[in-house]
């Protein structure tokens, strides 16, 4: 298990980039226990995000940022990976979740590529798509492409326009 030190920047689950404050002991009814304090950084009205440190299942979510070598991989394997739409609204939820969740951002940014091909879709025949669709979209976003501008040092403004650009390409 790795050992955190307070200013450290890392990806946690969906709150995206976090940096790691003090350890904490805080008493949980059995007994005291020692948490990592993670403040999001681009997550609006987030709150800090307690971890326990001896929780290795939760400790491992913790995870260093991307460099900037990964992100020219992800963005080339995100444009070559074609992304169907399932049309299972039970099914496509199932897997929106487990995109957001997984370590591997690849899975974020197809799911930002699918739900963007299907919005153009839907606005050709004039309608709009489904509301939990796009909540799925903003969150995949927010988790991406503040991970990418952190590290780039870009406007998170401009990482969006350009890796939508990018994603919304035939």
């Amino acid at each position: 298990m790795t050992a955190y030190k307070p200013g450290a920047l890392v990806r946690y689950g969906q709150a995206g980039v976090c940096e790691v404050g003090e350890v904490v002991t805080m008493n949980t009814g059995a007994g005291d226990a020692r948490y990592y304090t993670l403040t999001p950084l681009y997550k609006a009205g987030s709150s800090k995000v307690f971890v326990p440190c001896d929780n290795g299942e939760l400790t491992e979510r913790m995870r260093p940022l991307l460099t900037k070598e990964e992100i020219a991989s992800l963005r080339k394997r995100a444009k070559e990976t074609a992304c169907p739409w399932n049309r299972d609204f039970r099914k496509r939820s199932e897997e929106s979740r487990r995109a957001l969740g997984s370590p591997d951002r690849l899975d974020a940014l197809l799911l930002i590529k699918s739900i963007l091909a299907h919005k153009k879709e839907m606005a050709k025949i004039g309608k709009n798509m489904h509301t939990t669709d796009d909540y799925f979209l903003r969150d995949a976003e927010i988790l991406v492409f503040s991970e990418i501008a952190h590290v780039t040092g870009k406007p998170y403004d401009a990482v969006e326009a350009d890796w939508k650009k990018l994603l919304s390409e035939d």
